[in-house]
């Protein structure tokens, strides 16, 4: 399970970052921490889609391991889900501001 949309948004921060629509300094580094997060979360998420294919096609499989990767993946996705709403949250509240 593929998390695109979450890595295009990364991809667009560091093309902004690159063509000077954002201030330099840290714009570069929040992209980069972002698509690394995003990096593991669809890493996690591989690992578990391979532990149960191998777990439905009857390989010999470490059920609690099986378990174990699935749980792991939707921690990393719930949390990285409540990450995006903080954020989200954040940027309507700034856009809220009154001047």
């Amino acid at each position: 399970m593929a998390v695109n949309a979450i890595a295009g948004l990364s991809s667009q921060l560091t093309t902004q970052q690159t063509s000077g629509a954002t201030p330099q300094g840290d714009a570069g580094a929040f992209a980069a921490k972002l698509d690394a997060a995003v990096g593991r979360v669809d890493g996690a998420q591989q690992t578990a889609d391979g532990a149960l294919a191998e777990l439905a096609s009857g390989e010999n499989v470490d059920l609690h391991g099986t378990m174990i990767k699935l749980q792991q993946a939707d921690i990393a996705m719930r949390t990285m889900v409540s990450v995006r709403d903080k954020v989200v949250d954040a940027y309507q509240q700034i856009m809220n501001m009154t001047i």
